[in-house]
């Protein structure tokens, strides 16, 4: 599993994922939830961080990132996952670690995959059961992306319109519902372990390209993703799997 703290490198965008300690539910509160959403919007603003997603489930996080400086995403998750910890051991008189350490992360290509990525990020509570579409869930980046949330916003609109590719905000609102509606209407609903097991998603050529960029003697293990999506290569390397939702 690609650890963040040897693999990002700066002018990528990165699927994050972190784990609470022993896969304890304990961000099943709402209140704990809506602490580390606030935390992560005050990282954003300090920081300068371009998130273009994110989901915070009841024992897991998930955010999309555009690495433009490493130690900035590195401050960013610090905060957020350092200050939410720290508020909730003061409540619950909790010690020791809130968080599996490192957190994990995953190159994710430019365009049609990063949309596959962040859509396949908002339905992780309907994949859970939880709730049966992603507005239903409003600690992810859905109520941003398709412009109900005007306030306290985290997401980096005018980012992600370029590294999707789309020419305004209706043209995203209408990929992403579009995108979030047939993964739903085709019951694509099932744990995809690529978005969090691999090092790189995307193209052929992309995910050669992200080998290279590493410039270590790692061994890799190249291969193409069958099933819905055509022309989804991963690169990752032999190690025991990061199991989210």
């Amino acid at each position: 599993m690609p650890r963040a703290s040897d693999y990002l490198l700066e002018g990528y965008t990165y699927h994050l994922t972190q784990r609470c300690h022993n896969r304890e539910f304990l961000l099943r509160l709402a209140k704990d939830r809506d602490v580390y959403r606030e935390w992560l919007r005050q990282g954003v603003k300090r920081h300068g961080v371009s998130v273009y997603g994110f989901c915070i489930t009841s024992n897991h996080v998930h955010i999309l990132v555009h690495v433009d400086s490493v130690e900035n995403v590195s401050r960013l998750m610090h905060l957020a996952s350092g200050s939410t910890a720290k508020r909730y051991n003061l409540r619950t008189g909790r010690t020791g670690a809130m968080w599996q350490h490192p957190y994990q992360c995953t190159i994710v290509e430019d365009g049609r995959h990063l949309l596959n990525c962040l859509t396949y990020i908002d339905l992780n509570m309907v994949r859970a059961g939880m709730v049966a579409h992603p507005r239903e869930w409003r600690w992810c980046g859905h109520d941003e992306l398709v412009g109900l949330r005007k306030r306290y916003r985290i997401l980096d609109i005018e980012r992600l319109l370029q590294s999707l590719g789309a020419s305004s905000e209706t043209e995203l609102r209408r990929y992403y519902t579009e995108a979030i509606a047939e993964r739903s209407e085709a019951a694509l609903l099932q744990r995809e372990s690529h978005w969090t097991d691999s090092l790189a998603v995307g193209s052929e050529t992309f995910v050669k390209g992200t080998k290279d960029a590493y410039k270590r003697r790692w061994t890799f293990d190249l291969r193409q993703i069958s099933g819905e999506y055509k022309d989804v290569w991963t690169i990752r390397e032999d190690q025991a799997p990061y199991n989210v939702q």
